[in-house]
This record gives C-alpha cells, sequence and structure tokens, in this order.
C-alpha cells in the first residue's frame, strides 16, 4: 500500500497558507521576514581550535585550505563561540559543578547510552522523544545530520520545524512565562520582535537537559537576524555569572536551502530497546550482578 503521497499532500495544504500568511504578514508590519527553510550544517565547532588564539575570522590563506567551514557574510569563522574572546566555554563555577555531581549520582549507572535498567532509563534521543545533541535546543546547533529547520511566522507566533525527531518549537510573542513548575522538553520560549531581530527569551529548563550541564533555572537568550536574502545570523548568550564564570555569546550561519524538510521516522526503538535491555540482562548474568 501507499499511504505516503497521501499524507505528505495533506501537510502541503496545511503548511503553504501559512507560509503564504507569514510572508505577507512580516512585509506588512516590517517586522523581519524569517520565513523559510534553512540549514546550519557545518565543520566548524562551537569551540574554536587552539591554534587559531583569539581569531574569530581565518586568514585567506586558511580559508581557502578548509572544507565547509562556517562562512558569515564574507567572514570564515574559526568557532561558533564569539564570547570569551578565546572562543573556549567558561567553566562551570564550583557551586554549579556541585550540583550537577549530586545530580549524576543520583543516577545508579550514570549517564548515557549504557544505563539499560529498563527503557526509561535509556537516552531521549534513543526512545525518539527528542534529538541528540543541540540541534532541538535551545540553544540549537548543528551535528553529524539532518541540520534542517522550517519556520513560520504568524502575527502571534513564530513556529521553527526541526529536522531531527520532527520536532516543533512553537514561540509565542509577546506573551507570559508559564509557572516554574512547567517545564517542557525544549524549555519555556517567548519571543519578541527588536527591530531586524526577533528574540526569544527562555526559561524553565528540564533537568539536565539546560545548555551543559547547567542547572535547570538558566536563562538563555536568542537572537534571529536575517542579513541578506540567502543567510541568517541565529546567535544566543547566557549570563549566569552563578553558573558559568564568564557569560557565553555564540553565532551561527543558518543558510537558506530548498524545502520541504520532509518527515524524520524514529522507529529504532521498535527492534533495539528489546535487544539492548537483552544484552544487559546477559552481562548481569554472566557477571552475577542480576537482581
Amino acid at each position: 500500500m501507499n499511504l505516503v503521497q497521501p499524507v505528505l499532500f495533506v501537510i502541503a495544504l496545511a503548511v503553504a497558507p501559512l507560509v503564504s500568511v507569514a510572508h505577507a504578514q512580516a512585509n506588512a508590519d516590517t517586522r523581519p521576514d524569517l520565513a523559510g527553510y534553512w540549514s546550519h550544517a557545518t565543520s566548524t565547532n562551537l569551540e574554536r581550535d587552539s591554534s587559531f588564539g583569539d581569531r574569530l575570522v581565518m586568514t585567506p590563506a586558511e580559508a581557502a585550505e578548509a572544507e565547509d567551514e562556517m562562512v558569515i557574510g564574507d567572514e570564515h569563522r574559526t568557532s561558533f563561540v564569539v564570547s570569551p574572546a578565546n572562543g573556549k566555554l567558561p567553566d562551570l563555577t564550583p557551586a554549579a559543578k556541585a550540583a550537577r555531581a549530586d545530580r549524576i549520582a543520583q543516577l545508579p549507572l550514570g549517564i548515557g547510552y549504557a544505563r539499560g535498567d529498563h527503557p526509561e532509563s535509556m537516552t531521549l534521543a534513543e526512545r525518539c522523544l527528542r534529538d541528540y545533541g543541540s540541534l532541538l535546543g535551545p540553544p540549537m546547533m548543528p551535528v553529524g545530520y539532518n541540520n534542517n529547520y522550517q519556520i513560520i511566522q504568524t502575527p502571534d507566533y513564530v513556529v521553527i520545524l526541526v529536522e531531527m525527531i520532527h520536532d516543533v518549537r512553537i514561540i509565542p510573542l509577546n506573551g507570559k512565562h508559564r509557572p516554574g513548575v512547567i517545564r517542557p522538553w525544549m524549555g519555556d520560549s517567548l519571543g519578541r520582535y527588536e527591530g531586524d531581530t526577533l528574540v526569544i527569551e527562555t526559561t524553565n529548563f528540564r533537568p539536565d537537559l539546560a545548555f551543559r550541564g547547567a542547572p535547570e533555572s538558566m536563562h538563555l537568550t536568542e537572537r534571529f537576524r536575517r542579513i541578506s536574502d540567502k543567510q541568517m545570523v541565529y546567535s544566543f548568550e547566557i549570563n549566569e555569572p552563578t553558573i558559568f564564570e564568564t557569560p557565553i555569546r555564540a553565532e551561527v550561519a543558518f543558510n537558506a536551502i530548498p524545502g520541504p524538510v520532509y518527515e524524520y521516522a524514529c522507529a529504532e526503538g521498535n527492534y533495539s530497546f528489546p535487544n539492548q535491555l537483552l544484552g544487559h540482562r546477559i552481562a548481569e548474568a554472566e557477571n552475577g550482578t542480576d537482581k
């Protein structure tokens, strides 16, 4: 049976009017037009290789030898991190490190892909609940593949469809944050426009889903600014003196691509979970650690 084409047809009918409305609205009230399909795929890393020192931009000779590095405007960048100047992430403060160690200690077999006590002990990505890495974010950064997005704008919302695990960030404009006890997978995000820039503030992170092991109380600011027909600069800032020793600012190039973004069918759990859990039970039996 061919069930794919009808489903894709319905999706196309549902999305196309929204895209048209978004473009018309953005042009009508002078809001920046960010709607469309984007990719931030690159070989550039979040943190800078030490060989570049404090240089954010490559020399022409370095750029000529590099492959698939991130280019913003005409600058070939050496890292996403803009601040600190060395392109390295600052350490967690001693208090934040201690809090993170306490959280890890509550997991008997630690954090990672080899816990295996039961299905809920496996990672969220393995369970197809959200992406691995930070594609979904916030902050939204590239991984090895599926680095594609669709952005839709309406008068009251900005919607970001993420290819990986087909998650969707639905961001209200000029609203109010939810109560602190409500902690969605992607935190609680609110947007507003500042001139040519979309600004998104996110709070209410879930435990262990905030950036780089930071506490769930972290506050993150994202900015989207279109600099040409083909490129948008995405940046994020973290200024939490009780969590990181210095503020963090990073920039990532989002480049326009042809659409659409197709469904990412995450179904590995149908077969891999029983096999993974069975492997753990066999290993426990062999080691005499089974209960």
